[in-house]
Formats: C-alpha cells, sequence, structure tokens
C-alpha cells in the first residue's frame, strides 16, 4: 500500500521521512500568537501597519511561526519588500523589467543554474511538469539582473528565488521580497561578483565564533577551517539549501522581520548544538560532512529557534564593530599582495 511509504513531502514539495517529520511537527505558537493572526486574517493591512510600527507583537509571533497562509503577506511586508515596490521608480516597474535587455553572460550562468535548481521538486523538476516553475524562476533572475546591474547574478540567489516563489505562490512579490532581501537585508555585497561581502561575512561569524564557542572556533583553527570554503551557502543560499524546507521556511520568518543578525545567530546556534560532534571530527572532510548532516537532519524548528534567542545573543552593534575590524584587516591583506 502506497500510504505505508516511509518517504513522503513537505507542505512545499521537498521530500520527507514522515516519521521525523511527524516527530518534529507543531509549532509553539501561544494563544496571544494565535490571537495576532486571527487579527492579521481578519484585519488586511494589520501585517503592513505591525512591520512598519515594529510592533513586538509582531516579533514575538513571527519567532513562533508565522501561518503558512499568512507568509505571502509577512514576508512581503517584514522585509521591506512592500516600501521598495512602493518606492520603485514607475508603475508596473516589474513588468517593464521583464521586457529590458539581459546582458548575455548573465543570460548563458542563469539558464546553466535553472537545471540545478530543487530538481527533485515537482516544482522545478525537469520536465513538463516543472516548466511553470522554471519560467517563474528565469523571469525572477532576469529581472532582478536588470534591477540590480552591478550585482546581476550570483550562485545562490536561483535557490532563494526559487524557494520564494515555492512559499509565497506570488510571483510579483516574491521578487520584491528576493530584492528586499539581497539589497537592504543582507549587505549588498554579499552577492557581488567579487564575493567580498561574503568573504567578509565568515570573517565576522568566525569571530563571533571565538566569543560564542570558543572551542569549536579553537578547533576549526586547528584543521585549518574556513567556514566560507566549505559552507557559504549557507549565506550565498540563505540556508533554503541546507535545511529541511520548513525549517528554513521559519529561519527566513525571523530573517525577513529582524535582519542579518538572526543569520549569524542561527549559525552560531548549529555550532554551539552541534558542538560536540565538531570536536569529534579529524579533518577538514569529516566537518564538512557532520555540518552538511546536522543542517539536513534539523527538522525541529522550534527546538532550534528557541536555542537562537535563548542561548545566543548578539547586537547589530557587536555585528557593526567586528565587520569594521574585518574590513581593515581585508584592505591590509590587499596592500600586502600589492607590495
Amino acid at each position: 500500500d502506497d500510504d505505508d511509504d516511509d518517504a513522503s513531502v513537505d507542505e512545499y514539495g521537498f521530500a520527507i521521512d514522515r516519521d521525523v517529520a511527524r516527530a518534529a511537527s507543531g509549532s509553539s505558537a501561544s494563544a496571544m500568537d494565535e490571537k495576532f493572526w486571527t487579527r492579521a486574517r481578519d484585519a488586511p493591512g494589520t501585517l503592513a501597519t505591525c512591520a512598519l510600527d515594529r510592533d513586538s507583537a509582531l516579533k514575538r509571533a513571527v519567532r513562533k511561526g508565522v501561518p503558512s497562509d499568512l507568509r505571502c503577506e509577512a514576508w512581503f511586508a517584514c522585509s521591506g519588500a512592500r516600501e521598495l515596490k512602493k518606492m520603485g521608480p514607475m508603475d508596473s516597474y516589474y513588468e517593464k523589467l521583464l521586457v529590458m535587455k539581459v546582458d548575455q553572460k548573465v543570460v548563458d550562468q542563469i539558464e546553466l543554474d535553472l537545471a540545478r535548481t530543487f530538481p527533485a521538486n515537482e516544482k522545478y523538476e525537469r520536465g513538463e511538469g516543472g516548466q511553470r516553475g522554471n519560467d517563474v524562476l528565469r523571469r525572477m533572475l532576469y529581472a532582478y539582473a536588470r534591477h540590480n546591474r552591478k550585482t546581476g547574478y550570483c550562485q545562490g540567489m536561483n535557490y532563494i528565488a526559487a524557494f520564494l516563489w515555492l512559499v509565497m505562490g506570488d510571483e510579483e512579490k516574491a521578487f520584491w521580497t528576493f530584492t528586499a532581501l539581497l539589497d537592504v537585508v543582507l549587505p549588498s555585497d554579499v552577492h557581488a561578483r567579487d564575493i567580498k561581502g561574503t568573504i567578509s561575512q565568515y570573517k565576522i561569524l568566525h569571530k563571533l565564533l571565538q566569543s560564542n564557542v570558543p572551542k569549536v572556533a579553537r578547533h576549526l583553527k586547528e584543521l585549518d577551517v574556513d567556514l566560507v570554503m566549505i559552507a557559504s551557502k549557507w549565506l550565498l543560499c540563505l540556508f533554503v539549501e541546507s535545511f529541511p524546507a520548513t525549517t528554513a521556511a521559519r529561519v527566513l520568518d525571523c530573517l525577513t522581520y529582524e535582519g542579518e543578525k538572526v543569520w549569524f545567530r542561527v549559525a552560531i546556534a548549529m555550532m554551539k548544538m552541534y558542538e560536540r560532534d565538531i570536536l569529534e571530527c579529524d579533518s577538514l572532510p569529516d566537518v564538512m560532512l557532520c555540518l552538511k548532516h546536522a543542517f539536513a537532519n534539523q527538522t525541529d524548528a522550534d527546538e532550534l529557534l528557541k536555542f537562537t534567542f535563548e542561548r545566543v545573543s548578539l547586537s547589530n552593534k557587536t555585528i557593526a564593530a567586528h565587520r569594521e575590524i574585518v574590513a581593515a584587516e581585508m584592505e591590509e591583506e590587499r596592500n600586502n599582495q600589492r607590495r
């Protein structure tokens, strides 16, 4: 009987182990959070207003998980995408972007990556079933490359855009949320062609690990492990290619509202939660496998986010201070190379 098959799919069409999913299902939303989401359903505009006012009730409810039917509106409002769209240079800006010319190099790279983007998900499969999804993804990536010519396209963007459309289901809102994440929520040079922003972000992460998980930081140094070399997709794909989809969605709930700080806190939390396993690794390939496995099996989003917000404290001020130090260090490295 097909119903007894262990493998199933989650609400976004990704294969999951049914027993694992059953054990980790359910959100920790309280009656107060449920009340908030009911208000958001009953009064359109609630999410937009609360996001603009930085309402503490929204922050609390978002951390406990946005209901699936409200994710599109929540991400659109919380990420700043709604405001970005309003500030767009003209009406129907997205439609105008779709008819503009795209640099051939960018076209070639996007076409190459379309085939690699979630091919096991029926919305993006190779064949007729995935044609619509791939057409949407192509349009979103072309439009962004026209909108932000300086960045154009960078590998990793395809996964973020694909995931946003899967969850949101509204192409234009997904495009603006994608643009807000890349241009506003994250430092704008993370997906730059020279990936300088990505290198900087991981240098900051290593410094934060020294103060938050010193044993792991020391162990990685001893093994000569630079996380940017083995886990750059955590950032370039915003975890959507590392965590199970339902966990990735919960992380994005928080990231869209609270910003890049969440990215650091989640990465540090994972290193803390799996500290013992990481310390048992005695080579770079071991660390790679250990982290890949840890992320892929983190089906309990409640456990992860409870740990993240209760056990990892981090301020934007601390990140900014580290960013200045890292910028100076990178500048010095460049000057030394020129000599």
